[in-house]
């Protein structure tokens, strides 16, 4: 019996509203650092983001680790043992402070209100200016240093990662050693040289990024007051290296006796987000293992079963980037599983990309920008990021158009281009006396074999 009612359409999504990321306006603190201010209306908590350019890159030799050990020690204050007083100071002006180092960069971040920004400022100088970097709390981050490293020793997709860029960068190259150095290597490190090395940074070379509602802060005043003629006496850092990684096809385990899975990397050497292919090869990656229905998903995970997820994305560097696809599967499937995956990995060459999974990429990409960068956390990271790879401050709305304005044929063109499938390093972390030889049978590359760090 009809009850009289007719049935509603069902509701489809409307367009998308038009966005553009944020736009900064440069400066340059006298006698300092350059500044970028993006003024973010209604976003009541301020993010300052300063970038120098002293990251592991440019650590001196046998160093390596000052610059995480360095960022750690900024975070301890002005005087000895402070890092509890320093944490207290930021807590009552309701702000945050943190301070970290990758390759390219040594960065401190500072969130607050913005009504106490000037204030908060003003605490953020004394600290970058003027860090105790005292021997006792160097001694002990050093011991804390080395725990991080044998809990990251644990983990296999760290270790994984780690052996990527150990195998594909020749041995000298920094980038083929941890970011935040070796147990050898921060088991030496002393205070002189977590000192020698802050000293060492050239301010006026670096960034600051302030961004939020900054209408009636006097943000630029207090900026300057902060940082004007902020320099450094110490010994240039050495030049940033720029080796490049050797893309090649090999098969390298981890041996981890006794797991129940292997973690599985897949990497290539690609060029760096200057290159005007970097967009659309991040359009590829994301076909290939952005979300449960990319191709390296539907194949190993949602028909085969054997892993609860593989993902591909790009790895930016200042110099380069690597593409890479990793994930854990099951012990017993490891080379079926590489064997699918290079399937799917080839297939981007041999077939292209259909305009369905290329547009369901991009909106994946583009569409949600407006979300990922509402916040003013994250614009300021992504400014200073861009800052601090020499990209400039055009470079995030310049990316995303490029990302909209890609099409399935030119993703496919800059994969082919950049992406040799037949010269990929695979790392597998796992058990070698149940994965080596299944490995060796599927006649990809060479199968060698390294022990877990201990």
């Amino acid at each position: 019996m009809s009850s009289g009612l007719a049935l509603q359409p069902r509701p489809v999504p409307g367009p998308v509203p038009a966005w553009a990321f944020p736009a900064g306006v440069e400066g340059r603190v006298p006698a300092g650092p350059a500044t970028l201010r993006c003024d973010l209306p209604g976003r009541r908590l301020a993010a300052v983001r300063l970038v120098l350019h002293a990251g592991a890159g440019r650590e001196p030799a046998g160093l390596d680790g000052v610059a995480t050990l360095a960022a750690h020690a900024l975070m301890e204050g002005t005087e000895p043992g402070g890092g509890t007083a320093l944490t207290a100071a930021f807590e009552r002006l309701g702000a945050s402070f943190y301070a970290h180092a990758d390759l390219t960069a040594l960065r401190v971040a500072l969130d607050v209100p913005t009504s106490r920004l000037g204030a908060a400022l003003e605490l953020f100088s004394t600290v970058v200016r003027h860090p105790a970097m005292d021997d006792a709390d160097v001694r002990r981050l050093v011991r804390e240093r080395l725990e991080e490293i044998a809990q990251e020793d644990a983990d296999p997709g760290t270790r994984a990662m780690r052996e990527l860029r150990a195998v594909m960068f020749p041995s000298a190259a920094r980038a083929s050693r941890p970011t935040g150095g070796g147990r050898s290597s921060v088991g030496a490190l002393q205070g002189a040289d977590i000192r020698g090395f802050y000293g060492s940074v050239v301010p006026a070379e670096g960034t600051v990024v302030v961004a939020g509602d900054l209408s009636g802060t006097g943000a630029d005043t207090a900026l300057a007051s902060a940082l004007e003629g902020w320099a450094n006496t110490g010994e240039h850092l050495p030049t940033a290296d720029r080796t490049m990684p050797e893309s090649q096809a090999r098969i390298v385990v981890v041996d981890r006796p006794g797991s129940v899975q292997t973690y599985l990397s897949f990497g290539h050497g690609v060029p760096d987000r200057s290159h005007h292919d970097w967009p659309s090869l991040t359009v590829a990656a994301h076909v290939l293992g952005g979300g449960l229905t990319s191709r390296l998903n539907a194949v190993l995970r949602e028909e085969k079963g054997y892993t609860y997820g593989m993902r591909a994305g790009l790895l930016r560097m200042r110099h380069c980037g690597l593409f890479i696809a990793q994930g854990a599967v099951h012990t017993e499937v490891t080379a079926d599983a590489v064997a699918d995956a290079l399937t799917e990995l080839r297939g981007v060459v041999s077939r292209g990309i259909d305009p369905e999974e290329h547009g369901s990429s991009v909106r994946a990409l583009a569409d949600r920008a407006p979300a990922e960068y509402e916040t003013a956390r994250s614009v300021a990271a992504e400014l200073a990021d861009a800052s601090a790879n020499g990209l400039g401050a055009g470079y995030p709305s310049a990316y995303l158009a490029a990302v909209r304005a890609s099409t399935p044929e030119g993703v496919a063109r800059a994969y082919r281009k950049h992406v040799d499938p037949e010269a990929l390093t695979v790392i597998a972390v796992g058990d070698a006396s149940q994965i080596r030889e299944p490995l060796e049978k599927l006649g990809y590359a060479p199968v060698t074999v390294t022990a877990k760090e201990e």
